[in-house]
């Protein structure tokens, strides 16, 4: 309803945004009555974070059952190496003899403070129940008490419990019996190590810990967590099944030296977004077949997998696998060579349409036309309507060379009409990193200020493209995506000090102030440019990871002090584009 105001009478309009928080107020003796406020919307909402991987040494707090994080079922003689030394396992993942597995590890502290200082959440008292019985040992945690067989249901339960003595845990179980009748060493199953305060026969899947850090963001992407980078999985029957050991690293049979499987499961990603309420970002393999017509194309299973379990009210990000310009990732060097292939075979005509005959172009262009194709796969199942509101593919490139996107997008439109039809956004990954050398913390921050102010002039859609074609200068991401009419996303970015001389430094600056303010003006430049959406990285990972925003939930860093004060604040506080950050 319209306000009706009965009393001539003034206010600021600080004040009277506060006063419309309420229904009424009074004027004199005039009492004046005001319609509800709308929900402030804050910053949050445009702000998501990428989750790590699934490892025992990312300091990892995702699951309750440790177990799902655990390194692998290794042989005895040693046991911290399932990649080179693994054990046979059952057609479900688990150990037919004996064996060791490492749950959680820790990498080596720049600064070389003690685990009780940076992961407190380490501590305490674990739950360990398993089928069957064995003789237990471990190295990194010798304390393991109340060892416990139930004969009625086969099971063993015992503590474990972990001191500041203990670096690792780890656990050797010998004399293994999955039933108490064979007599002989065949293994064990359900191995669950809970973390401390969570009880066996709990349902929580996910730490309250690991919840509670999520709560401030809208988006989810889980890159990493999936082992996009480098993935083995080439069909919908590679993915890892929810009911495997370990999230981490799977074998069958103990062939082979790396994973069979290639990150999490679908299903806990769709258990996390449901559970959470936040929209999701997810990477399709680069090896999968998508123009394979049948049932088991691999995005036509996600899609449906997505449809039938999915909460209807999130929304879904799509990428195709992930930095497809970047040499490091053997996904890279295979999407040109299958470009290549494709256009000398006539497979894809569209990549050379111009005549342009140069491969990396092909290259370029095939991620634009793989993202169309991942597009047309969920409309398939989610029908048209859906595309761009519900589901919301993206076409990333990287930041640095914008007009390869620009390339990317001309390439669309002069082949399958306007991009706008098939993509939601186009995204890049503006990280800022250290330019300058430096030999002390106030050095350090000199030289990282600079590299922001190298990367914000981008966020700004000044000056506008035009559509002329070929424009190698004077283009960002955000004048792109206002003359093709998509939205312009991050799909990572903040401070990367990963190539950094001083470890120590840079570690010692995430709890700096400085770190805080600086990360607090680079995102409130990026929104208030314009971007829709700021994917954060990374939310989480150990003391030797320059990228988290945390180490242990509960020692919060500046930087999470950052990305907490964006979210909460409301969204309209960011509304200025700026060339540099200047405090």
């Amino acid at each position: 309803m319209k306000t009706k105001l009965t009393a001539p009478f003034t206010l600021a309009l600080g004040t009277l945004a506060l006063l419309l928080a309420t229904d009424t107020l009074t004027a004199g003796q005039t009492t004046v009555s005001l319609a509800s406020a709308a929900p402030v919307v804050k910053a949050g909402a445009r702000l998501g974070v990428n989750l790590n991987s699934v490892c025992d040494w990312c300091d990892d707090f995702t699951f309750v059952d440790i177990m799902k994080q655990a390194r692998g079922f290794a042989d005895l003689t040693k046991p911290w190496d399932p990649v080179n030394n693994p054990v046979p396992v059952d057609s479900n993942g688990w150990p037919s003899q004996d064996f060791g597995v490492y749950f959680t590890s820790f990498a080596s502290d720049p600064l070389k403070r003690p685990l009780t200082q940076t992961n407190p959440s380490f501590f305490g008292t674990y739950t360990l129940s398993f089928t069957g019985q064995a003789t237990l040992s471990s190295s990194g945690s010798k304390n393991i008490i109340n060892q416990k067989y139930n004969p009625a249901s086969n099971t063993t339960t015992a503590q474990l419990v972990v001191d500041s003595h203990t670096g690792q845990i780890d656990i050797e179980f010998s004399n293994t019996q999955r039933t108490a009748s064979s007599g002989i060493n065949t293994g064990l199953q359900n191995i669950q190590l809970l973390r401390p305060g969570y009880a066996l026969g709990t349902t929580q899947v996910f730490t309250s810990q690991f919840l509670t850090a999520l709560a401030p963001f809208s988006t989810l992407r889980f890159m990493a967590m999936l082992d996009t980078n480098d993935s083995v999985v080439t069909n919908w029957a590679a993915r890892t099944p929810k009911n495997m050991p370990s999230q981490q690293l799977n074998t069958v049979n103990g062939v082979g030296n790396r994973a069979i499987y290639s990150g999490v499961a679908w299903e806990y990603v769709i258990q996390l977004a449901n559970q959470s309420g936040k929209d999701i970002w997810v990477n399709i393999p680069q090896g999968v077949d998508l123009t394979d017509p049948s049932s088991n194309n691999y995005v036509t299973q996600l899609a449906t997998l997505f449809k039938a379990n999915l909460s209807p009210n999130i929304h879904v990000y799509v990428e195709y696998s992930n930095e497809l310009w970047n040499t490091a990732f053997s996904q890279t060097s295979n999407n040109f060579s299958q470009a290549q292939q494709e256009v000398s075979s006539g497979a894809d005509k569209t990549l050379n349409y111009d005549n342009i005959n140069n491969i990396w172009y092909w290259g370029y262009r095939r991620i634009a036309h793989q993202t169309l194709r991942i597009s047309q796969l969920f409309a398939a199942v989610y029908g048209p309507s859906a595309i761009n509101t519900t589901i919301r593919p993206v076409y990333a490139n990287q930041y640095v060379q914008p007009y390869l996107a620009e390339d990317g997008l001309h390439y669309l439109q002069q082949n399958f009409g306007a991009p706008s039809k098939y993509i939601y956004a186009i995204g890049s990954a503006p990280y800022f990193s250290l330019p300058l050398s430096y030999t002390t913390l106030d050095s350090f921050f000199l030289s990282l200020q600079a590299g922001a102010n190298q990367i914000v002039p981008g966020f700004s859609g000044t000056p506008a493209y035009t559509g002329s074609f070929p424009t190698y200068t004077g283009i960002s991401y955000q004048s792109l995506a206002d003359y093709y009419h998509v939205k312009n996303v991050s799909y990572e970015g903040g401070p990367d000090v990963s190539a950094g001389t001083n470890t120590a430094i840079n570690e010692k600056a995430n709890n700096d102030l400085r770190m805080k303010y600086l990360v607090q003006n680079y995102l409130a430049d990026a929104l208030g440019c314009g971007n829709a959406l700021f994917m954060f990285f990374e939310l989480q990972g150990s003391t030797a990871d320059p990228f988290a925003a945390y180490h242990d939930f509960a020692v919060p860093t500046q930087k999470s002090n950052a990305l907490t004060t964006v979210a909460k604040a409301p969204l309209a506080n960011y509304n200025t584009c700026t060339a540099a950050i200047v405090d």
